[in-house]
């Protein structure tokens, strides 16, 4: 059924719970599975200095970040692959990977109102949703 799944990853902790879901799913569908994080800069940054800087820190944290759980993966016996691109909105620079690169399933986290990561900012997965041409799975907080 699902042959090519992308994880939106970024960093957070519905994101690595999005993460856990991945893996079960590309293992049960022995698909290849790949992690993909936004490295955007956020429009009040003030010079293109201020840009650069801030895109540099955001892909060092989702770097970081996804070696600290990229061990999951393999202790469940799944090949992941991170990639960590630049574009702005982050859904539509999603939604433009997943078409490029032929991914059958979208995996995302959401993040409740009151927490927002750095990648899946409120909106997104809805966004997400509603603009996809292929299934997207949200995973949620806890409850």
């Amino acid at each position: 059924m699902f042959q090519r799944i992308l994880l939106a990853w970024d960093g957070s902790q519905v994101s690595l719970r999005a993460f856990e879901v991945a893996i079960d799913i590309t293992r049960r569908y022995e698909a290849s599975l790949q992690a993909v994080s936004i490295a955007y800069s956020p429009a009040h940054a003030e010079t293109s200095a201020d840009r650069i800087e801030s895109a540099d820190a955001a892909h060092r944290y989702l770097l970081e970040t996804f070696a600290e759980a990229r061990d999951r993966a393999e202790r469940a016996g799944v090949d992941v692959e991170h990639a960590v691109i630049e574009g702005e909105p982050p859904a539509k620079a999603l939604l433009s990977h997943a078409r490029v690169h032929g991914f059958d399933l979208i995996v995302c986290g959401h993040h409740r109102g009151h927490r927002a990561g750095r990648l899946l900012l409120r909106g997104v997965a809805p966004a997400l949703v509603a603009d996809a041409t292929t299934p997207v799975l949200v995973v949620t907080e806890d409850p």
